[in-house]
Order: structure tokens, then sequence, then C-alpha cells
């Protein structure tokens, strides 16, 4: 991938390392020490961030930026301060990834006041427990309370766990008739990984089958992006990227010039979104498998990165044709 004039990039600005919840599966705190980075964001670098978002501007179709921690809420009001300095050196209302923990009616009219584009609410699957999280049904209710402000509301990630994959159609089901939306669902594809048995992808092609015969043109349907982006609402023409601004200066943006940092950004982009070597060119989903999420090209304590790479097949054919069955079975 090359930065081009058509593409548009999402940065995700870490304005806080500061939460309020201790979620077992957190991608954050995996890699950060939760004692060192009980901080928010230096001002200095966040304005250096700012310089650098204008000057990319110039070189791609559409820029959107993300902040997100951390909690940002929990930074009060030094956040709406960094949404305004954002929105009046760049004309770009962020939007807040948030755990939901601090949302209300409130809140969301003081975020709208203050430049904010959207609220993202990561939320739970409602029949698992999840050590550290919010109850999925309070956090509902706090989405319905700050809707009356008419500022979006839109889900994060629900994170499922392989045994979870039984459950898809009924989550699904539970989230439409509360909120009339269905979130995101995605695999736990980081450190807690493990590989799912057969019976698990039997159990994930027959629920996603479902879901998308039953709200296929009822609702957004955003299935394991991480794995089937095609199929993702947001980056239906696939030039959509994300990458990750830091709450340290840890790529030196402070030293180097503009130039410099966007072939920085391009490199990281091309890591996270790696070309995927496929040797399978008779699987029917072979065009599409062009790259691989970055997470699906990581070890852990219990999962190869060869034998992720083998799962990361079989993830895509699986759900590809769970997803093709349900619209075309019948026509």
């Amino acid at each position: 991938m090359k930065i081009n004039k058509e593409s548009k990039i999402c940065i995700s600005i870490i304005v806080t390392g500061k939460c309020n919840c201790d979620c077992e599966y957190c991608h954050f705190y995996a890699s950060h020490d939760r004692k060192k980075y009980n901080r928010n964001i230096d001002l200095k670098l966040f304005n250096r961030y700012i310089d650098y978002i204008n000057y990319l501007k110039t070189k791609v179709k559409e820029i959107k930026v993300r902040f997100s921690g951390g909690e940002p809420l929990y930074m009060g009001e030094d956040l709406w301060k960094l949404t305004n300095e954002l929105y009046a050196k760049t004309g770009i209302k962020p939007y807040i990834m948030t755990n939901g923990k601090l949302l209300n009616k409130k809140i969301a009219q003081k975020a709208k006041d203050n430049n904010v584009s959207a609220f993202v609410v990561s939320i739970e699957n409602p029949f698992d427990n999840i050590r550290g999280t919010e109850k999925t049904i309070d956090t509902l209710s706090r989405i319905i309370e700050s809707k009356e402000v008419n500022i979006p509301i839109l889900f994060g990630m629900l994170v499922v766990q392989n045994r979870e994959f039984k459950d898809l159609y009924r989550i699904a089901e539970y989230f439409y008739k509360k909120v009339k939306m269905i979130p995101p669902m995605c695999e736990v594809n980081y450190l807690p990984y493990i590989s799912p048995t057969k019976e698990e992808f039997k159990q994930l092609y027959n629920n996603t089958k479902k879901i998308v015969k039953k709200y296929n043109g009822v609702c957004d349907i955003s299935l394991f992006p991480y794995i089937i982006p095609e199929y993702y609402s947001n980056n239906l023409d696939g030039n959509e990227y994300l990458t990750e601004f830091p709450i340290d200066d840890k790529h030196n943006m402070l030293n180097l010039s503009n130039s410099e940092i966007i072939v920085k950004t391009q490199s990281q982009i091309n890591k996270s979104y790696a070309e995927f070597d496929c040797k399978d060119t008779n699987c029917d989903w072979y065009g599409s498998c062009k790259r691989i999420k970055w997470v699906w090209n990581m070890d852990t304590k219990l999962v190869s990165k060869e034998r992720k790479n083998q799962d990361y097949c079989e993830f895509k054919k699986v759900l590809s044709n769970a997803f093709y069955d349900a619209l075309y079975e019948g026509e």
C-alpha cells in the first residue's frame, strides 16, 4: 500500500493512559505498564501530531481522527481542550473511543458542544462475564440516555471467545431488540488467542449465516472485520487504513520533518496490513486475501505465527462462505 490521493486514513491518537476499567483482554495494557502510563498525552507531542495531520491532509483523500486510550472520558475537562484544539487547527472533529462507563446525557451534550463528531462505545457479550468490564445492560442504558442529545453513538468491537461462536445469533438478537443495532463482533486475536476446534468453526459458519440472512438490509452487519474487511460497511472500497499515534514519542516525531514522518506512517500501515503470501491460489477467496492484519502475524505463548496464519485461512473461508451462502442461497 502506498499513501496517495485516494487513501483514506484514520489516525488513532492515544490521548491518555488512564482508565477506569481493567478488562482482562485489554490490548493497551498488554503492552503498556498501567502505572507508568497513568497520565495524559504531552501537549507538545499532541500539537506535533496536529501539525502532521495538516500536512497529511494535503496528501490523501480523507482523514478521520479517533481519540483512544486508556479511557478518554476519564480525562475530564482536559479532553475537551484537546477536541477543540484539534478542530480549531485542522477542521476535523474527532470521535471518541470509550468504554462507556462515564457516558451520560450531560457528557454527550458536552462532547457535542466541544466538537466531538461521535462516540464509539466498546460493548461486551451480555451472556458472558469478562473480568474488569462493565455490565452490558448498564452500558446500553447509558447509550440510550445519551442518544437524546443527537450525537452519533456507535458500537466498538464486541470480543467473542471461541466457545461463544455458538451464541453469535443470540447476541445479535439481543442487541437488535434493545437498540436496533448489532455491534461488530471480533474474535480474540491477540495474546489470549487459541485455535478454534472444528466444531467451533462449524458454529461460527452457522451463526454468521443466520445473522446475515435475517439482518442484511435491516441494519449494518459488521462481523469479524479483522478477517473479512471487504464486508465491513466503513471500508467497502478497501482504501481506508488505521494507524496509531502513541501517547509517547516512540516514533521520534518531535525531531523529524513531515516528509520523513509520512514514510514512517506508510511503513507502519504496511506492517499493520501486511501482504499475505497465500499459496492456495485455487481458494475461492484468494483474490480478497491479499493483506492480513498484524495480529495474525504474531506469535503468542500458546500459538505460533505459522499456526495463526493457517487459522486465519480457515476463518476467511468459513466467514466468506457464510456471507455468500446467506446472500445468494436460493437465487
